[in-house]
């Protein structure tokens, strides 16, 4: 299974999911699927938790707070959950406020092997 697949996959499981992206921690997309409008540029915001994703693990790593495995970032408009699948890679999902987090955070915790094991 590629990388499109996993991704489909997650947004396909999770009830209110617009898309779904693994991205390098160098702010590069490697692949991603939208499955819905949000009136918002989702692939373009997804590129800008690249910064804020290096932020927390910077903070958690400074005050021994353990490695950063997963974040969110909820607006008005549209929730980012996001997971480590290593060090230089992370899956990312975006979804409509009231979208399942739970299963969201679920099938990024479940893929995030599986994408790591075709890096």
């Amino acid at each position: 299974m590629g990388f499109r697949e996993h991704l489909q996959e997650i947004c396909r499981g999770v009830d209110g999911a617009i898309a779904c992206s693994l991205m390098g921690m160098d702010g590069i997309e490697v692949d991603s699927h939208v499955q819905a409008e949000a009136g918002v540029d989702v692939q373009s915001m997804m590129v800008e938790m690249t910064g804020i994703l290096r932020t927390a693990r910077e903070a958690a790593e400074a005050h021994q707070a353990g490695g950063l495995s997963e974040f969110s970032v909820g607006t008005d408009k549209l929730l980012t959950i996001g997971r480590l699948v290593s060090p230089e890679y992370f899956m990312v999902v975006a979804l409509q406020p009231g979208g399942n987090q739970g299963k969201a955070r679920y099938l990024l915790r479940v893929t995030a092997p599986r994408v790591l094991a075709e890096l």
